[in-house]
């Protein structure tokens, strides 16, 4: 289908090339969802020159998860598989999501590396794991970080 962007690409291009490659191959509802998503990074850049396009990337995918929860509890099941085709496009520009094993070795090694840890330097130790799995060119759900953290400081 599409080239999955590396961390190292440049993002911006990379949506460009796969909007230009949709639009040649005529497919209209990825066209336009590529589009909308070029465009919340033009806006990202005109209102911060150092912004990064994932944070505009990130930010489209929770404005369509959130309008998506909407939609389902409106009982608008037509909207909400447009939204769900539409965030499905989108989720291939998200940095992947770390695996439980993954995210559970990170987390031993975050805290084996800082040293004795309290309940105390759980926030440090929680901005330390995701820092590190955001190195690593994956993303880390907050709320398993917290969980594994709680599980191994008790």
């Amino acid at each position: 289908m599409a080239d999955v962007p590396t961390p190292s690409a440049d993002l911006k291009t990379v949506v460009q090339s796969q909007m230009v490659a949709a639009m040649k191959g005529g497919d209209k509802p990825r066209t336009q969802v590529l589009r909308m998503l070029l465009s919340e990074i033009k806006a990202k850049e005109v209102d911060d020159v150092k912004a990064i396009p994932q944070a505009a990337v990130t930010g489209y995918a929770s404005k369509l998860k959130k309008a998506l929860a909407e939609m389902e509890k409106l009982g608008q099941a037509e909207h909400a598989a447009q939204l769900r085709s539409e965030l499905a496009i989108v989720e291939e520009f998200l940095p992947r999501q770390m695996d439980d094993a993954s995210l559970d070795q990170l987390v031993n090694e975050t805290l084996a590396v800082m040293g004795p840890v309290t309940k105390k330097d759980a926030g440090r130790a929680m901005g330390a794991v995701l820092k590190a799995a955001s190195a690593a060119g994956a993303s880390a759900d907050a709320g398993k970080v917290r969980a594994l953290l709680e599980s191994k400081l008790n």
